[in-house]
C-alpha cells in the first residue's frame, strides 16, 4: 500500500499565493446571501440557502457587523428565536473568509456552549467556503474541538463567560456575547464579565468589533438593557398597507377576538382608522427601516425588536395574543412568572415586578406622618432587636422595636465608618450595642438579641466578635436565599474546630436565615399602615432609606428547564435597609416572638405597666420614648433593663422585673477556657 507524501513546498505556494489575493469586498449580509448554508440537522425551520429577504430587518445589524463598518459595539436587544444567533453565525462565518482573526463567543453556560459550538461545526460543515478553511476535526488533532475551531488566519473559541480565566487568558479582534442577560454579575470577584469580555479586544483598536446579544430580565438589573441604553437606540419602522405611516409594532395596538380567530394591528397614523391584517406583514417587513431614537455613546448601535415582527410562518399574532391571555390569568392568580417570560421573550422589555409593590414614596410619606424620631419609640413597643450589616468601610446598625401581632417600628439606625478589620471598629459597635432606649413608661429596654452578617470580607472578623459575646444573644448569621428555608434555622452551624479537625462544642456559632421567606414576609406587609405585621419608620430617616427597603425584585428564572423564583437588585441599587429588617426579623424570630399571641403579649405590658405605660388611656399624654446612656438610668429602671418573656402561669401579686424570653441557651465556652 502506497502512502502520499505530501509536498511541503506545494503546500506553502498555494497558502502563500492565496494570501496575495484580496479578500472579498463584502457586506455580512452580501455574503451570507451567497455563500451561507442552513443545516438540515441543527433542526432549523428553513434549512438550506440563507436569505436575508426573510427577515429583512437582520440586514442593517449584520452591515453593522461588518469590519468595514465604522461602530466598535452591535448590541441586539430582541424577542427570543428571531434573529440574534443566526445573525452571529452569519458574522463568523464571514469573518472566516474575508477577514480572518481570533474570534471569542461567549456563553452563559458550559451546556449552552457546547449546543452553540455544535451548531457552529454543522454551520462550517454545511457552508463549503467555511469547510475549506476551518481545520477538520480528527480525534488526534486539536485544532477543531468543542471549543476551538482554527481556520487560517485566527482561530474561533467558544466558552462560557462564567469563568475570569475565559474571559482573561487570551487576545480576541472580535468578541460575541450571547444572552449576557443570564451571565454572572461578578465573575471571580474581578468584576463584570461585560468589561472584562470587551478588555479582550483592547490591542486591535479601531480594528475590534463586539457583538452582545440578549431578550432583556428584569428592570435596574439587565445587562443588555443598560447596553442598549447607551447605544443610537434603533428601532424598525415598517408603513401601514393603506396609509404608508411609518411605525413601530406595539403590543398595545393589537386587538384580537376571544377565539384569536381574528386578530388585527391598529395603525398608528390619528387619520387612519385601518385595522392591518397580518399578511400584510411581508410586504410591511420588506419596506421597513431603522430608525435611531437617541445619539448614544457615539460607538455603539443598538437594535430592539419584539415578537410582532415575526416573519409569515414563524410566530403568529394569534399565538402570542393567546400566550398573553394565560399569562394574564396566571397573573390574575398572584404568579408573575408568565408574564414576565412574555414581557422578556416576546416583547423584549424589561420588567418591572415593582409594579405590584408598595413604592418607597409611600413610605416616605407614611413615615414623615409618624411623632417619634430615631433614638426614641412609641408605647407600643414591648421589644427590641438588632441587626448590623457588613460593608467595606462601614457597619450599619438597626434596631428595631417589636409589639403585638408582631408590629414593628425601625427605632434607630446608625453608620459606623471605619475599616471592619480595624478592631476600633468593633469597639465603637460594642459600645451601641449596649445602650439601651427609654421607653415611655420609663423603663429601659435594652436590645435582646443582634444579628451580624458574616457574608461578606470580613467573616473572621464577625466571628471574633460574636464569639466572646454570645452571652449577650450577639451571632454570626449568614443569608440562605433558598425558597421554603425558615426564617432562622432550627439550630447554628458551629464554624471552630480543634487542632484535631473536629468542631468545637464552645466555639463560634453560625446562623441561618431564610432570606426568601423573610423578604416574602416583610414585602407582603409593606401595604399595612396599622396594627399587626404594620411597620413604622422614624420621621427624621431620609429619602435614601427607603429607596433600600424596596430596592429588590421578585422575579422568575428557567434554570435547566425549571423555575426558579428570585430575589434580585438592580446593579446599582442599594440593599442595605432591607438587609437589616431581615436580620431584625431573624433575630425576632431567633427569641420565639413570632409565636406570642394575646395573652402572652399582655403579661409582657402588664410588667412594663408600673412604670405609667397606659398614662395615654387616662388621658395623659405619654412622653416619647429616647436612647439613653447607662449613666442616665435611674437605678429601679436599670434593674429592669431586660424586656420579659411570659412570666408563669400563677397569678401576678406585683410587677416583677422582666426577663428575656428564654427560647435557645447560648453560653461561651471561649470565656471559660479564659
Amino acid at each position: 500500500m502506497t502512502t502520499e507524501i505530501p509536498d511541503g513546498d506545494r503546500a506553502y505556494r498555494e497558502a502563500y499565493f492565496r494570501g496575495l489575493r484580496p479578500d472579498p469586498d463584502l457586506w455580512i449580509d452580501e455574503w451570507a446571501d451567497e455563500y451561507m448554508r442552513i443545516p438540515r440537522d441543527t433542526g432549523a425551520p428553513e434549512p438550506g440557502q440563507y436569505r436575508t429577504d426573510r427577515t429583512p430587518y437582520a440586514r442593517e445589524p449584520m452591515r453593522c457587523l461588518s469590519p468595514a463598518h465604522p461602530c466598535r459595539r452591535v448590541v441586539t436587544m430582541v424577542a427570543s428565536q428571531l434573529m440574534k444567533t443566526q445573525i452571529a453565525l452569519n458574522w463568523m462565518g464571514g469573518l472566516i473568509h474575508m477577514a480572518p482573526s481570533n474570534i471569542l463567543a461567549l456563553l452563559p453556560s458550559l451546556g449552552l456552549s457546547k449546543r452553540v459550538s455544535g451548531r457552529i461545526s454543522k454551520t462550517v460543515k454545511a457552508t463549503p467556503e467555511l469547510a475549506k478553511r476551518v481545520a477538520a476535526s480528527r480525534s488526534r488533532d486539536a485544532r477543531n474541538t468543542m471549543d476551538t475551531k482554527e481556520f487560517e488566519g485566527g482561530a474561533l473559541y467558544v466558552t462560557t463567560a462564567g469563568s475570569a480565566a475565559n474571559l482573561s487568558e487570551l487576545s480576541a479582534r472580535y468578541i460575541y456575547g450571547d444572552e449576557v442577560d443570564r451571565w454572572e454579575n461578578d465573575v471571580g470577584q474581578e468584576g463584570d464579565p461585560i468589561v472584562l469580555a470587551e478588555t479582550r479586544a483592547t490591542n486591535f483598536g479601531r480594528n475590534a468589533k463586539i457583538y452582545f446579544s440578549s431578550s432583556p430580565t428584569i428592570k435596574g438589573a439587565s445587562r443588555i438593557a443598560d447596553l442598549f441604553e447607551s447605544s443610537d437606540q434603533r428601532y424598525y419602522y415598517v408603513p401601514c398597507p393603506s396609509c404608508g405611516h411609518m411605525q413601530v409594532l406595539e403590543w398595545e395596538r393589537l386587538h384580537y377576538s376571544k377565539d384569536y380567530r381574528t386578530v388585527h394591528y391598529e395603525c398608528a397614523a390619528p387619520e387612519c382608522d385601518v385595522l392591518i391584517e397580518e399578511h400584510h406583514k411581508t410586504d410591511m417587513l420588506a419596506r421597513g427601516e431603522w430608525r435611531a431614537h437617541g445619539n448614544g455613546d457615539g460607538k455603539t448601535v443598538g437594535f430592539h425588536l419584539n415578537a410582532l415582527y415575526s416573519p409569515i410562518g414563524w410566530k403568529d399574532w394569534a399565538s402570542l395574543a393567546e400566550e398573553f391571555e394565560d399569562a394574564k390569568k396566571a397573573q390574575a392568580k398572584g404568579d408573575m412568572g408568565l408574564m414576565q417570560v412574555f414581557y422578556n421573550t416576546r416583547l423584549a422589555k424589561v420588567w418591572d415586578s415593582a409594579q405590584e409593590q408598595t413604592k418607597a414614596e409611600v413610605l416616605v410619606a407614611r413615615a414623615r406622618l409618624e411623632t417619634y424620631t430615631l433614638g426614641s419609640m412609641p408605647v407600643g413597643v414591648l421589644m427590641l432587636t438588632g441587626a448590623v450589616d457588613v460593608q467595606a468601610n462601614r457597619l450599619e446598625l438597626m434596631v428595631m422595636g417589636f409589639g403585638v401581632g408582631m408590629e414593628r417600628w425601625v427605632v434607630d439606625h446608625q453608620v459606623i465608618w471605619g475599616d471592619p478589620a480595624d478592631e476600633r471598629t468593633w469597639a465603637v459597635l460594642d459600645e451601641k450595642l449596649k445602650v439601651r432606649y427609654r421607653h415611655p413608661c420609663g423603663v429601659a429596654l435594652a436590645i435582646l438579641a443582634t444579628g451580624v452578617d458574616s457574608g461578606g470580607h470580613h467573616t473572621d472578623e464577625v466571628y471574633q466578635f460574636c464569639r466572646v459575646r454570645r452571652w449577650r444573644n450577639i451571632f454570626a448569621i449568614k443569608g440562605a436565599s433558598k425558597p421554603g428555608r425558615p426564617v432562622i434555622a432550627q439550630r447554628p452551624s458551629m464554624v471552630d474546630v480543634t487542632w484535631k479537625g473536629q468542631t468545637e462544642r464552645g466555639g463560634a456559632e453560625l446562623w441561618f436565615v431564610g432570606t426568601d421567606t423573610a423578604k416574602d414576609w416583610i414585602y407582603n406587609r409593606y401595604a399595612f399602615e396599622d396594627g399587626p405585621g404594620s411597620l413604622h419608620f422614624a420621621n427624621d430617616l431620609p429619602d435614601e432609606f427607603f429607596a433600600q427597603c424596596v430596592a429588590e425584585r421578585k422575579v422568575a428564572r428557567y434554570v435547566k428547564g425549571y423555575k426558579r423564583i428570585e430575589w434580585v437588585k438592580g446593579k446599582a441599587e442599594r440593599n442595605e435597609a432591607l438587609d437589616l429588617m431581615v436580620y431584625c426579623l431573624a433575630m425576632a424570630h431567633y427569641l420565639g416572638i413570632n409565636r406570642y399571641q394575646e395573652h402572652d403579649w399582655e403579661r409582657v405590658r402588664q410588667a412594663l405597666a408600673q412604670s405609667g405605660l397606659f398614662d395615654d388611656v387616662l388621658g395623659v399624654k405619654p412622653v416619647q420614648g429616647e436612647r439613653v446612656d447607662d449613666g442616665e438610668i435611674p437605678a429601679p429602671v436599670a434593674a429592669r433593663q431586660s424586656l420579659p418573656a411570659p412570666p408563669p402561669a400563677a397569678p401576678v401579686t406585683q410587677p416583677r422585673p422582666a426577663v428575656p424570653p428564654q427560647r435557645r441557651s447560648s453560653t461561651s465556652g471561649y470565656l471559660k477556657r479564659r
